[in-house]
């Protein structure tokens, strides 16, 4: 019968797929693969809650198959259930038996939910594996890096091309992990393998924005703008993006949740206090996350889609990145309370038996009104940067699955302008709720801006909180070489150096000068 669902599944005939999961399951409702099979044709159907359901059951059931395991894992992530998808891939026979590119890529799931001693462990197990293996040497790489590790990262990346001359993310990652020398670096290289990469391919974007950065640092801007420009185009035509959507979503925000809406808050309560940091991609908000968490009493949960997975099983919807029109059409009927109460049960794995934890994750400007409401408890702080500076920073990082419109200029300033909109808005609805600051500011006296944040979260403030450079902690974002460096007052009007080119975002970008 589970043979009968998954060829159903191939042709596309999801309504035939759950029917014979489901005959499989009246025969034993303990069949895992089904249960997993189960949850993915529900949530291709849009059942979003009765495809939670039916993973939790699978989790439930405790499966010790490597290739279960790792697809089990795979739908926790999903849904973001991030304690049971840590104790999932715990499992030791995973890391001993699983094809070590399936170890990696387990690797990269507990990594993404700051899980990062329990990836290391198993990393370090794929190493041992299979040293040659690319895949496993290019995440060990990506651990090092976040952990402060520089040197050693380095070696993981140079080992890793060893392996695959064409895992290019090597190459990209190489470029940042530190300024890049006449002496020493990868230009000459970066060349060849662009004349080798498949036209069009991830690849190309990916040696293109190294070839960006390293030429960047060597400061030959001409050049660099070349390359930036060429890997923005690559980028541009693999990823979907409309910018009306986002004007859309926005009206609609403004026209549901006025203030009576957001007043309404939630009286279930929380284990911890919840502090979201928000705002644009690249204004700051690992700096501040990592001055922060810094603070004895605070845990840092890192990029967290926590609060949007209550959203979604409230909502009965999936989406990806962001909230869509649909849930802001179905948002006065939701339950805010369950909201809260899943928030809460989370919120028990985020915090890390603090009192207090960071939920660093941009894209929850989008989310502000409904976290007053779900969340009265939480404190909001929204990161401001030039937006030359931001949208700048923006156009020169490559995103991984979010940040679509970053590719082309006058996209990225239609969205910069779309989010100080929103923000607006919510500081109208929202006076006091919301602690505006401002990333000149924190770069210029970190001390003053970390009292104030202090104050604010309702903690006192200690010295380490300005101690950024500090080895402890971890750093997964496209700051994680940065943040280490100290607070670094030259990371401003950057952009400069790309003026003529720049001319279409300055212009758009105008009516917020």
């Amino acid at each position: 019968m589970w043979v009968e669902a998954e060829k159903a599944v191939d042709r596309k005939q999801w309504d035939a797929a759950e029917r014979a999961y489901r005959r499989a399951l009246a025969s034993d409702r303990s069949h895992v693969p089904s249960l997993i099979g189960l949850s993915s044709v529900l949530s291709t159907q849009g059942r979003h809650v009765q495809a939670h359901e039916a993973i939790m059951a699978a989790w439930a059931q405790r499966p010790g198959n490597p290739a279960l395991i790792y697809a089990l894992a795979q739908r926790l992530r999903f849904f973001n259930e991030f304690a049971a998808l840590e104790q999932c891939l715990s499992d030791a026979r995973f890391a001993e038996q699983a094809p070590v590119p399936v170890v990696a890529r387990g690797v990269v799931m507990l990594s993404s939910i700051g899980a990062h001693q329990a990836a290391v462990r198993m990393a370090q197990r794929g190493v041992a594996r299979d040293p040659n293996n690319a895949a496993i040497l290019y995440v060990r790489g990506n651990l090092h890096l976040f952990s402060g590790e520089p040197e050693q990262a380095e070696q993981c990346y140079e080992a890793s091309l060893v392996a695959d001359p064409r895992l290019y993310q090597n190459s990209w990652m190489l470029a940042s992990v530190r300024t890049q020398t006449r002496q020493a670096n990868h230009v000459d290289r970066l060349r060849r393998q662009l004349k080798e990469a498949n036209p069009g391919k991830e690849g190309e974007a990916y040696l293109c924005y190294a070839l960006h950065k390293e030429l960047h640092d060597l400061g030959d801007y001409e050049e660099a703008w070349k390359a930036l420009e060429r890997g923005c185009r690559v980028k541009r035509s693999h990823v979907q993006y409309v910018p009306r959507d986002d004007a859309r979503l926005v009206d609609a925000l403004i026209e549901r949740c006025d203030r009576p809406f957001v007043e309404a808050a939630s009286g279930v309560p929380q284990p911890a206090v919840p502090i979201f940091i928000l705002g644009m991609h690249r204004s700051g908000t690992t700096l501040l996350e990592r001055m922060l968490s810094g603070h004895s009493q605070v845990a840092d949960a890192g990029e967290t889609g926590s609060f949007d997975a209550q959203m979604q099983l409230a909502a009965n919807r999936q989406y990806a990145n962001r909230l869509d029109f649909e849930i802001v059409e179905r948002a006065a009927g939701l339950d805010y309370d369950a909201v809260a109460k899943g928030y809460a049960s989370a919120a028990q794995w985020l915090s890390r038996g603090k009192p207090f934890f960071t939920e660093k994750l941009p894209m929850n400007f989008w989310n502000a009104g409904f976290i007053a409401r779900a969340l009265p408890q939480a404190r909001i702080i929204n990161l401001v940067r030039d937006p030359m500076d931001t949208c700048f920073s923006n156009l020169r990082t490559l995103f991984a699955g979010v940040a679509t419109y970053s590719y082309v200029q006058e996209e990225l300033a239609g969205f910069y302008l779309q989010y100080a909109r929103l923000m607006r808005h919510w500081m109208e609805v929202m006076p006091g709720r919301i602690l505006q600051v401002s990333y000149d500011a924190l770069v210029a006296d970190p001390q003053a801006v970390g009292e104030r944040v202090a104050e604010y979260c309702g903690l006192s403030y200690q010295a380490s909180m300005a101690e950024v450079e500090r080895e402890s902690g971890r750093v997964a974002t496209a700051s994680a070489a940065l943040a280490r460096q100290g607070v670094r007052r030259d990371r401003g009007q950057v952009w400069k150096h790309y003026q003529a080119h720049l001319r279409p975002l300055a212009e758009a970008l105008r009516p917020l000068y």
